[in-house]
C-alpha cells in the first residue's frame, strides 16, 4: 500500500484546495472497467442455472438486471467524478442521518422490510425492487468521518475525547441498528472504514489499539456466555463436512466447488455446484463458481487485478490534493478492500460463513450502484493529484 502521510505541514494537511481540474486517473479507470466487464461475464455463468430454475426459465434474469444496475451506476460514477468532492462536506451529515433513519425504520416501519434467509436486510420498493440501507450507511460513514476529520485537523484528532470517542459512538449507533437485522459483515466493514479514516486523520494508534483490545475481550466474553452455540459454529467453520445437511451446507458446497476447479478449471459455464447445490451462486458465493470454472490460474489473475485496483486507490489517496481527498479516497478504497477480503476468505473457509458480496461481481443493485458512485467520488479526488512528470 502506498504510504499515506497526514503529518502537519504536508500537502495533505490543507483542509481545502481549489476545485480539482485535472484528468481522472486512467489506470484506476481501466482496472475498474476490467473488473466490471469480467464480473458481468462471471455473473451470467454463475447465475443462469438459478435464473432458469427460479425465474420461469429466464436464464438471463440476473445478468440483465445487473447490466441495468451497472448502467445506472456508471452514470452515477460519471456525475460524481465531475462533482467537486469538497461539496460532500455539505452533504456529509444529511447522508449519514438518512442512513440512520433508514436503518432505524426496521423498528419504526417493519412492514417495509423484507426477510430473506432469516436476515432482514432489505427495504422493499414495489413488487420487484429491494435495496440495502447498509450500503448507504457505508457511504454515510465515509463522507461524515472524512469531512469531520479534515475539518478538525490532526492536532484535535489526537485528543481522544475529540478524535476517537465521538466517532466510535457513531459507529456504535450504526452497529446497534445493524444488529437488529442482523448484518455482521456490514458491521465489520463499517467499523473498519471508520477506524482507518480516524487513524489517518490523526487519532492516536495506541488509543485505537486499546479500544480494539476491549472489543476483542467483549467478543470473547460473548463467546464464553454463548459457549454451546459458539462451539457448534466453530466446529462447523473448521469442518463444514461434519454437518453437511445442516449448518455446514454452505461451507462444504463452496469448498467442493473451489477444490473441483483444480489448477486449470472446468471451463467457463461448466460449474456443477451452481446447479442448485451451492447456495447463492450469484451473490456471496460467486467466487466459488469462478474457482470451479476458471481454476487456480485465472482466479489468481482476477485476485491480482483486485489487488492492483485497491493499491491504485490508496495511491490516489496518498497523492490527493488535500486532507479531505486523502480521507475520502482511503475510506472508499478500504471499504472495497475489506469486502474483497471477507468474501474471498469466507468462500475459501478462512473466515466463518457471513454474508459479504464480492464488489463488481456479486449480484445486487444497491451495492453495485453505490460502489460505482463511490468510485466516481474517488475519481474526482484523483483529479486533484499533481500531474505526473512530463505532463
Amino acid at each position: 500500500m502506498p504510504e499515506i502521510r497526514m503529518e502537519e505541514g504536508g500537502a495533505a494537511e490543507n483542509q481545502i484546495t481549489p476545485r480539482p481540474t485535472g484528468k481522472i486517473d486512467a489506470p484506476y479507470m481501466a482496472l475498474l472497467l476490467l473488473l466490471l466487464a469480467t464480473g458481468l461475464v462471471c455473473l451470467f455463468s454463475a447465475s443462469y442455472a438459478v435464473g432458469y430454475y427460479d425465474h420461469d426459465g429466464n436464464s438471463m434474469y440476473f445478468v440483465i438486471r445487473q447490466g441495468i444496475f451497472a448502467a445506472f451506476g456508471l452514470v452515477a460514477m460519471y456525475f460524481a467524478s465531475k462533482l467537486d468532492y469538497h461539496k460532500w462536506v455539505i452533504f456529509a451529515l444529511p447522508v449519514f442521518l438518512l442512513s440512520i433513519a433508514l436503518l432505524a425504520s426496521i423498528k419504526i416501519v417493519p412492514s417495509i422490510w423484507v426477510t430473506i434467509n432469516d436476515a432482514t436486510r432489505w427495504i422493499g420498493v414495489g413488487d420487484n425492487f429491494t435495496f440495502q440501507p447498509s450500503e448507504i450507511a457505508k457511504f454515510g460513514v465515509i463522507v461524515l468521518f472524512s469531512a469531520a476529520a479534515a475539518v478538525l485537523g490532526p492536532k484535535r484528532m489526537k485528543k481522544p475525547h475529540i478524535g476517537i470517542l465521538p466517532f466510535m459512538a457513531l459507529i456504535g449507533v450504526v452497529a446497534l441498528l445493524l444488529a437488529l437485522e442482523p448484518h455482521i459483515s456490514a458491521t465489520v466493514i463499517i467499523a473498519g472504514i471508520g477506524i482507518v479514516i480516524i487513524y489517518l486523520g490523526g487519532a492516536s494508534f495506541w488509543w485505537l489499539a486499546g479500544i480494539g483490545l476491549a472489543g476483542v475481550a467483549g467478543g470473547a466474553a460473548l463467546i464464553w456466555y454463548k459457549a454451546d452455540y459458539a462451539l457448534t459454529r466453530l466446529k462447523v467453520w473448521f469442518d463444514p463436512f461434519s454437518d453437511m445437511q445442516g449448518k455446514g451446507w454452505q461451507g462444504s458446497q463452496a469448498q467442493i466447488a473451489v477444490g473441483s476447479g483444480g489448477f486449470w478449471g472446468l471451463g467457463l459455464g461448466q460449474s456443477r455446484q451452481k446447479h442448485l447445490y451451492l447456495p447463492e451462486p450469484a451473490n456471496d458465493f460467486i467466487f466459488a463458481v469462478m474457482c470451479e470454472e476458471f481454476g487456480f490460474l485465472i482466479t489468481s489473475m482476477i485476485v491480482i487485478v483486485f489487488a492492483l485496483f485497491i493499491w491504485r486507490g490508496y495511491y490516489i489517496a496518498s497523492h490527493a490534493g488535500d486532507r479531505l481527498g486523502t480521507l475520502l479516497a482511503a475510506g472508499i478504497t478500504t471499504q472495497i478492500a475489506i469486502q474483497v477480503i471477507i468474501n474471498l476468505f469466507v468462500v475459501t473457509g478462512i473466515f466463518p460463513i457471513t454474508g459479504a458480496s464480492l464488489p463488481f461481481f456479486s449480484y445486487g443493485g444497491t451495492s453495485l450502484v453505490m460502489l460505482l458512485g463511490e468510485v466516481g467520488v474517488l475519481l474526482s479526488v484523483s483529479r486533484s493529484m499533481p500531474p505526473a512528470k512530463g505532463e
